[in-house]
């Protein structure tokens, strides 16, 4: 192979890093040329361009799930930027990977507009830019001297290209988006849930959902983001049929998430669809789920919605669905999640801490004074001996720096806080 671009391949991350996102087949093509050291920096760097992108241009951001889209867009990006480097090839519309057009199609669901898109092309390539000289300025002077243009020229080249074919298939997609009926439901679920005025009649025609009933939602989550579509659609269905939902509305919500809706034309009995989903739904490995409550009307239609992101936002680890009626005090309590934290850390002093520990102690605290400070009945559902919680409260009281206090409500707030973040 031709010695040009050899530096490329002394490039290595200076953290550790996890496995790239970009898709199998540009890593493949990326270690062919490449290797795996300048597959870290790749992803190390795609990282800091995709931080600083949404810190410039917040409509990139738009979440978790729509973040990991865009930051593997960027990754696949970088690695087509450095083999391109590497084997000196002129760049054109091939150039770009398909990563990068589909996150590109993601921007356009989300309504990110084209001037917006276009200036985070230029941004990320400026940043790129500065990185990549960076690294050749820590080469000995010949590398640099032979490098600094070659470099420049071809990058300026890969940014024209890469804007153009930007520019092409977002007015594409969005042709596609603006014409489909998917794109006019997305429309009127948005009008919902932003609280925008809607004729429940002409709504629920577009949808082919009726608006006026009682709904429970759900927020379906993939942790990988090549999930297939299907398989997201797929748990919701089976969530509606195990709560015992009359039929189902699916919205796509970007990459690897996925809106639905069940209903009732009467109110099902309070608790009787979160227990059914409790006992019924087994959640596929890889896939997570969230309900919201139970509400009714057009109202209620976004009020499940928005306790089901709330229950998202908070959910444990595990496989089983997330309930909002399970998880709503800590959702209400960390709503804003820095005052909460300021809360919890000024209430309970030295029993706030990140150790196995204090968590152990903060557990037992919290399930004693739920069960009315009775050792018998919390040790029944710690599991553990009476002695064990009658220990272990003597010991949060020492760390709290006071004894119990008669008005308790601060202090399970606290522990409440500190169950529920992260």
């Amino acid at each position: 192979m031709n010695e040009t671009g050899g530096w490329l391949l002394r490039l290595r991350a200076t953290e550790p890093q996890g496995p790239p996102i970009a898709s199998p087949v540009t890593v493949a093509i990326a270690r062919d040329n490449l290797g795996d050291g300048p597959i870290g920096w790749a992803g190390q760097t795609a990282r800091m361009m995709a931080e600083e992108i949404v810190r410039q241009i917040p409509e990139y951001g738009g979440g978790p799930a729509p973040y990991e889209t865009f930051r593997r867009s960027v990754e696949a990006a970088v690695l087509a930027a450095l083999v391109g480097l590497r084997l000196d090839a002129i760049p054109d519309g091939s150039t770009v990977p398909e990563e990068t057009v589909q996150g590109n199609a993601d921007l356009v669901r989300r309504g990110v507009p084209l001037d917006r898109v276009l200036r985070g092309v230029r941004l990320g390539h400026a940043l790129l830019h500065r990185a990549l000289l960076d690294a050749v300025d820590a080469e000995p002077e010949p590398v640099r001297l032979a490098e600094h243009h070659r470099l420049s020229d071809l990058l300026f080249a890969y940014a024209d290209v890469h804007a153009s074919r930007m520019a092409e298939e977002y007015i594409a997609e969005r042709d596609r988006w603006r014409s489909s009926t998917e794109a006019a439901r997305r429309r009127v679920v948005e009008d919902v849930v932003a609280a925008r005025s809607v004729t429940a009649e002409a709504a629920s025609r577009t949808l082919g959902y009726d608006l006026t009933r009682h709904h429970l939602a759900f927020v379906v989550n993939a942790d990988a983001l090549e999930t297939p579509a299907e398989e997201l659609h797929r748990l919701a269905v089976d969530a509606a049929r195990a709560a015992g939902g009359d039929g189902v509305l699916t919205i796509p919500a970007g990459t690897a998430q996925l809106w639905a809706w069940t209903g009732w034309p009467a109110r099902p009995e309070p608790g009787a669809a979160e227990r059914a989903l409790r006992e019924r739904l087994a959640v596929p490995d890889g896939l997570r789920i969230a309900a919201g409550p139970v509400a009714h009307g057009v109202e209620g239609f976004r009020r499940s919605h928005l306790g089901a992101l709330e229950a998202k936002r908070v959910m444990p680890g595990g496989g089983g669905p997330a309930c909002f009626a399970d998880l709503r005090v800590g959702a209400l309590l960390t709503a804003d999640t820095e005052q909460a934290r300021w809360f919890a850390q000024e209430t309970l002093g030295g029993l706030y801490g990140a150790d196995e520990r204090a968590a152990e102690l903060r557990e037992t605290l919290r399930v004693y004074l739920a069960c009315g400070r009775s050792p018998q009945v919390a040790a029944g559902l710690l599991h553990v001996a009476r002695n064990t919680v009658t220990y272990r409260v003597k010991r949060a009281e020492e760390l709290l720096g006071a004894p119990l206090p008669g008005d308790l409500l601060e202090l399970r707030m606290a522990l409440e806080i500190v169950r529920t973040l992260p």
